[in-house]
């Protein structure tokens, strides 16, 4: 096996991409001048030493050597209401709503139905302990609206309910339709949910 096997094999590991599909990017690599693959090669050499996962929110981003991320160190973010999401890339999609500036916190995974004792929502119980140590007065679940998402969401408000009963537990409205995900819903379909939420 050759560099291009290696490589297509090593692609084909991300989320997203098949064999075939990492078989396109290597080739569209090889297709590259060298300056863009030596650029590459440094950034993501360099991804390593300038991101790391907030110790507040779980979300990466440049700590500046507080552990906090840029909007957990933000001023001007709304530290009263916290959005649960599955995914830092939800994050992403949800800022470029507009419609929200309170503060994030990345679940990392959900709750599965088929196995309840192995959740893969990493940071359930952080969320608990954050809920029963921090004035937050409400609390915005933005799951995918999938079994999954949904259950996530039950559990979890129960959770947090018992955590601190004075906390409001909101869900995003139905602008999302069932089996979507926040990653890729639009700026628009967000605003609504946001604003419909129950």
């Amino acid at each position: 096996m050759g560099p291009v096997h290696e490589l297509t094999a090593l692609l084909a590991h991300l989320p997203g991409l098949g064999p075939r599909q990492a078989r396109r990017v290597v080739q569209y690599l090889l297709k590259k001048n060298q300056t863009f693959r030596a650029e590459l090669s440094t950034l993501i050499t360099q991804l390593a030493a300038h991101t790391a996962e907030c110790t507040l929110c779980h979300r990466y981003d440049d700590p500046h050597g507080s552990g906090l991320c840029g909007q957990c160190r933000s001023k001007s973010r709304d530290a009263s209401i916290l959005m649960v999401v599955e995914h830092d890339v939800d994050i992403d999609a949800m800022e470029a709503s507009g419609a929200y500036a309170g503060r994030y916190f990345v679940l990392g995974g959900l709750m599965p139905l088929s196995d309840r004792r192995r959740s893969q929502a990493v940071y359930a119980e952080h969320l608990v302990t954050r809920v029963k140590n921090e004035p937050i007065a409400e609390i915005i679940f933005a799951l995918a609206t999938t079994p999954e998402g949904d259950y996530t969401a039950r559990e979890l408000s129960k959770k947090v309910a018992e955590a601190n009963k004075k906390t409001k537990i909101t869900l995003l409205g139905r602008g999302l339709s069932v089996g979507a995900e926040v990653e890729y819903a639009d700026p628009e379909t967000l605003r609504n949910a946001l604003k419909s939420r129950s």
